[in-house]
């Protein structure tokens, strides 16, 4: 590993350098070289990738502060017309992310809706809303919603791409006004205060001339310490008084000295021996600075205080992990499970699950997501398991709730749900067990590399009306009912027999009884999302008939929800479909491999099925119960025509599935179009009934 030589800056105007950071060649670590240069009034500025200033770098709190654009979104009345000008920068394979601790993601505007993503899945926004009829009127010191929203992240992120929603983002709040802007950014949180001027003045972008601080966190490597240590070449902790400390986002560690030192853990000799008594004023009798190990007598004191250090910390420990078991609701979960003896839920130690994953190595990872990452696991019987290690819950109301909604989930029984085992509560952020489910998910069978192109159009039907299922059960018999709130082909995962299993509660929530229970800020992913959810910040069950009528699309075209590569006409599959549609033109965005002549009726119904799915307006769409419902219509028609097929569900598991009487047969067939009663007749003659 290159060190940096004598003649490498230490400081570039404001901003101390300390390696692995560094200026020039030969200066820096891989990843960490930074430029300096000089402003118009002749200022020196440290810049990061060539183009985002620096303002602060924080050596062993893993930490950059910097300066980030403000996206900005104006509107001018006169010609109705929308301007944008967003910012964004990709820190993916970078030891880089914005810290999701340090930073929100802040709205400002009149009726401003803005989101951003991470270019693959999550998605967080907020609407600050403004308006003199319903009293949301904006307030110095106050930002909740009335002109200014922000939103706090579940974990950091690799990419902060802003968008903004062009078709909420307009007003005639201010009249006399031609233009006014919105804005919208990822920043520091204790950076801000918000002014009500910033809504009808460009305060807020020339205050900072158009930048805002923002923290980013660092690691270096991509392993944990274990593995590091092992590797001489590449360790990056070259003090002898240094140690190293795993990253708290899972990748890479970082280096400190050891206590009693001070200094920079990068650099060989970086960590010097702190002097007591040049630290503080000596008493009377003189002051001995201790460097360490000068005596038994020292060495006999180091090690008591050690013992005892130890002691105290273990019992603080054990303090803290009870602490977190009764924040965590366990108390409450504990009573639960005694009532229901034989309930197959189980509370993990940690010391359980980080045996059983190893650790948590990166080896056994199986996915990650915007509300945690998934880990493969072995019990010491050999049964395996799904780990997921949650990201962080920030509000006291998000604690007091899980252990309530963790009730709820461990009480859900269905054959198409994947099944949660158990959790571990005496961590900060609670871990959950599930079954462990084999073949991946139903994103990664579709699109993968080695995806199965070829799934023939009976096995996707199976699914949809599989996952439809487990979705109609969570609105309609789950007590309370769920609304999933996450809704995607890659929360469908596939068991060895390949049956649909839905998973992934942690966007879920308790259907809401009342609007105070609605929230201001948007989460979810890409492509899937409900238009409506997006406008009103209301999650409903309507919104996942919608995401689910997104993975409908998914199964007729092959094509993924939404194409960031692609061109703006075609990004989004819902939009290009519906306007398929409307054209006549579905058969050229069905999937080649799936049209079959004698399938071309139920290829239409499916479609039409997925137009419903996807209504703007929430009132016309189907719930998931009428979809499971048409689902299992069209499966027993495509066993009519082809009696090859596995029959899908027989009438007394549609009956146990659905809740239903055998009257409501009767019902689903009158429901669906002409065609589809044509062939169920043709197929009963056929069949000699």
């Amino acid at each position: 590993m290159a060190l940096p030589g004598s003649s490498c800056l230490k400081r570039c105007g404001d901003v101390n350098i300390a390696y692995p950071f560094g200026i020039g060649a030969g200066c820096a670590m891989e990843g960490f070289e930074l430029n300096c240069s000089k402003t118009k009034d002749g200022h020196s500025i440290v810049k990061f990738f060539g183009e985002i200033p620096v303002r602060d770098i924080l050596l062993l709190e893993g930490q950059v502060r910097i300066m980030k654009h403000i996206s900005t979104m104006s509107y001018n009345h006169l010609s109705k017309e929308n301007n944008l000008n967003t910012w964004g920068k990709d820190l993916s394979n970078t030891p880089f992310t914005y810290c999701g601790k340090s930073n929100k993601f802040t709205v400002i505007g009149v009726n401003t809706l803005a989101y951003m993503t991470d270019n693959v899945h999550v998605i967080v926004g907020c609407v600050s809303r403004c308006s003199p009829y319903n009293n949301l009127l904006a307030q110095d010191g106050i930002c909740r919603g009335a002109g200014c929203c922000q939103v706090p992240f579940n974990e950091d992120m690799s990419n902060d791409g802003v968008y903004f929603n062009p078709l909420y983002n307009t007003t005639d709040y201010y009249s006399n006004t031609t233009e006014y802007r919105g804005y919208a950014v990822i920043m520091e949180s204790d950076a801000f205060r918000f002014n009500t001027t910033y809504l009808n003045t460009t305060m807020f972008f020339d205050e900072n001339a158009g930048r805002v601080p923002a923290i980013l966190n660092w690691a270096v490597g991509n392993e944990t310490c274990d593995v590091a240590r092992k590797k001489n070449d590449s360790y990056a902790c070259l003090s002898i008084n240094s140690k190293c400390v795993d990253s708290s986002r899972g990748l890479g560690y970082l280096c400190n000295c050891t206590e009693g030192y001070q200094g920079n853990p990068y650099l060989p000799g970086g960590c010097k021996d702190i002097d007591e008594c040049a630290a503080s004023k000596p008493p009377c009798g003189g002051c001995i600075n201790k460097p360490g190990g000068s005596s038994i007598g020292v060495v006999v004191v180091v090690i008591a205080s050690t013992c005892t250090f130890f002691f105290h910390e273990r019992k603080k420990l054990a303090k803290i992990k009870q602490k977190y078991f009764q924040q965590h609701g366990g108390m409450l979960l504990l009573q639960e499970m005694s009532l229901k003896q034989g309930s197959g839920f189980s509370i993990f130690t940690e010391a359980e699950l980080i045996d059983a994953t190893d650790k948590f190595d990166d080896k056994n990872i199986l996915g990650r997501g915007g509300h945690g990452t998934v880990y493969k696991g072995t019990l010491k019987d050999g049964s395996l398991i799904a780990v997921k290690r949650c990201t962080l819950m920030t509000s006291e109301q998000q604690k007091e709730e899980f252990g309530k909604e963790m009730i709820i989930l461990s009480q859900i029984n269905h054959k198409n749900i994947v099944k949660l085992l158990g959790c571990c509560l005496e961590v900060e952020v609670p871990m959950l067990v599930y079954e462990f489910i084999p073949n991946g998910t139903l994103y990664q069978f579709i699109h993968g590399d080695n995806g199965c192109h070829d799934i023939p159009f009976s096995t996707r039907l199976r699914i949809a009306l599989e996952s439809a299922l487990a979705l109609a059960y969570l609105h309609s018999w789950a007590s309370p009912p769920v609304i999933h709130g996450d809704v995607k082909s890659s929360n469908i995962l596939l068991d060895e027999n390949y049956a649909a299993k839905v998973s992934d509660f942690g966007a879920s929530i308790l259907a809401p009884t009342d609007e105070s229970q609605f929230v201001t800020f948007v989460q979810g992913t890409c492509g899937y999302l409900d238009p409506e959810y997006m406008q009103t910040c209301q999650l409903t069950d309507k919104s996942d008939v919608y995401s689910f009528g997104v993975v409908l699309l998914e199964l007729l075209t092959g094509k993924k929800a939404f194409n960031f590569e692609g061109p703006e006409n075609e990004r989004s599959l819902s939009l290009s479909f519906l306007c398929a549609m409307k054209e006549g033109r579905l058969m050229d965005i069905i999937e080649t491999r799936i049209k079959n002549e004698n399938d071309i009726g139920l290829l239409e119904e499916v479609a039409e099925l997925a137009t419903q799915c996807l209504e703007m307006v929430v009132e016309r769409r189907p719930t998931m119960r009428d979809v499971a419902e048409k689902l299992d219509t069209m499966s027993k028609v495509m066993q009519q025509q082809h009696p090859w097929v596995p029959p899908q569900h027989n009438p007394e598991e549609m009956e146990s599935l659905l809740g239903e009487s055998p009257v409501a047969s009767l019902e689903m067939i009158s429901s669906v179009n002409f065609s589809t009663e044509k062939r169920i007749v043709q197929g009963l003659l056929q069949s000699g009934r």
